[in-house]
Order: C-alpha cells, then sequence, then structure tokens
C-alpha cells in the first residue's frame, strides 16, 4: 500500500534530502544544508517531521554532536519515490564513534562541493573497510608484528598527471601515540614495498591525517618523523579539523598542512 503523503506538500527536494542520507549514512543538519545548497532553517521542520514519523533516526555524539541516519521506513519512502529497491540502512553507532564520522563526512562534504565548484576534480571516495583494507610485516629483531592498515577513507582525485590518491585518517586523540607511531611506521613499509601500486594500482597516493586538535595533530606528526625514515616523510601530510568548514570549503585550499618532515612551513595539499 502507498504510503501517505510525507508533508503537505512534500518539498520536491525531499528525494534528494534521502539520497544524501543514503549515500553518506550520517549526517549533521549542517552538512545536510550544504550538500543540498539550502538554509539550515529550510531543513529543520523536515527534519523534525521525518524523525517523529521515524523515516529517519537522530543520533547524539559524544560531545553533544547531532547526527541523522536514514532508517528502514525512509528507505522504504526513497524507494517508492524513486522507483529503486531500499537502499540499506546503516546500524546504530556509539557517541564516540558518531563524533569520528561525522569529522570524516566533514572531509567528504568539503571535497565534494569543492568539486561541484570545479576547484577540484573528486573521482572516488571510499570507506567500507573491504575496499582500504590491507596489513605489513614489521620485524622486530627476530620477531614479526603484523600492523593492520585500515584508513578511514580514501579520495582519489584527478590531476594533469593522472589519479592520486589520499588514504585518511581521522584522529580523535582516542588511539595511543605508540600504536599510531606504530601505523606510520607500517605506512611506510607498505609504501616502500609497492604497497599503494599492489592494493590501489597507483603509485602516486599520500597518507592523510586530520587530527580534532592542533596539540594532538603536532604530536602525530612528531611521531610520525620519529617512526620513519627521511625517504617517507612526504608521505604523511597532517591537519587540524579547522581546515574542514562546510561553509567556507575554500579553507581546504589553503596552506595549512604539513607533512612529517621537521620545521617545515605551512604547505598546500593541492598543487595550485
Amino acid at each position: 500500500m502507498k504510503q501517505a503523503t510525507l508533508l503537505p506538500p512534500e518539498p520536491p527536494w525531499l528525494p534528494e534530502f534521502l539520497g544524501v542520507l543514503a549515500e553518506r549514512e550520517y549526517l549533521a543538519a549542517y552538512q545536510l544544508a550544504a550538500l543540498l545548497g539550502r538554509d539550515p532553517a529550510d531543513l529543520g521542520p523536515v527534519l523534525e517531521r521525518l524523525v517523529r514519523d521515524r523515516h529517519v533516526r537522530e543520533l547524539t555524539g559524544a560531545t553533544g554532536s547531532r547526527a541523522y541516519a536514514l532508517a528502514i521506513r525512509g528507505a522504504r519512502l526513497l524507494a517508492e519515490m524513486t522507483g529503486d529497491e531500499p537502499v540499506p540502512v546503516g546500524r546504530a553507532r556509539s557517541a564516540a564513534i558518531l563524533d569520528h564520522e561525522l569529522l570524516k563526512n566533514d572531509l567528504a562534504v568539503v571535497l565534494q562541493l569543492l568539486d561541484a565548484q570545479g576547484a577540484i576534480q573528486l573521482l572516488r571516495w571510499e570507506t567500507a573497510r573491504d575496499q582500504l583494507a590491507d596489513a605489513v610485516h614489521l620485524m622486530r629483531g627476530r620477531r614479526g608484528e603484523r600492523v593492520a592498515l585500515v584508513a578511514d577513507a580514501r579520495a582519489v582525485l584527478a590531476t594533469p598527471t593522472g589519479p592520486t590518491s589520499l588514504l585518511v585518517e581521522i584522529d580523535m586523540g582516542t588511539v595511543s601515540l605508540t600504536r599510531m607511531r606504530a601505523k606510520y611506521e607500517g605506512y611506510a613499509a607498505w609504501w616502500r614495498g609497492g604497497g599503494p601500486e599492489r592494493r590501489f594500482g597507483t603509485k602516486s597516493l599520500r597518507v592523510l591525517t586530520i587530527a580534532k586538535h592542533e596539540a594532538r595533530m603536532a604530536r602525530l606528526r612528531a611521531a610520525a618523523a620519529e617512526a620513519v625514515g627521511t625517504d617517507a616523510h612526504g608521505l604523511f601530510w597532517f591537519a587540524s579539523a579547522e581546515v574542514l568548514d562546510a561553509d567556507l570549503p575554500e579553507k581546504l585550499l589553503a596552506p595549512r598542512f604539513s607533512t612529517a618532515r621537521p620545521e617545515e612551513r605551512a604547505r598546500t595539499l593541492f598543487a595550485g
């Protein structure tokens, strides 16, 4: 049986609204507004009704942040509007993981907005574990250690010389520096052993860490510099979450990034 009309009348952008939620899984209201190009005030009543009618789930992060995710009823409504099969919906996330997901989606949203502006060309955004996971074995004296390498996302961008990849690490300060140092060491060994070409079919790749705060970013950068040889310092790039702004996506183009090279001045992430 056909579902009752959601809103009287339904906004014409409702299918796009639900589709964006389905694609990104978890989004804050400001992220939704930015992707849809709408005033956040326009979304408020729609979100309230969608949550009340259980088409959308509202979630709260550890820091009090709010996010929205498509519910089963919303997936069915989207399928009815588009004529497609219902999309799978995400499972509930813990409050801490939700904050991590929102920061990751801040980067996804900013990249998508810059792509729409023609400032960059985003070819692909991947987050599924099976698309990203790899591992490397490090020798500790006579003992081998397996280091799992599972980034939070991979962004593939077009450049004049061909596609390049950014493996993205989102750091909320919950993982010890010792563990992150070992992961950076693993990435360097994986890179030296041809891991990017074997796993992703590209030699052009950087590991980008987005840290929640500047102080944490500085500690991670120092840990990477200590853990890897000077030949791999340029593999690792760092920035704080301040470079991600859905209202001003151009911040990502500014010289606010650093590599693991000691005493390096801030650089731009994308060649101008």
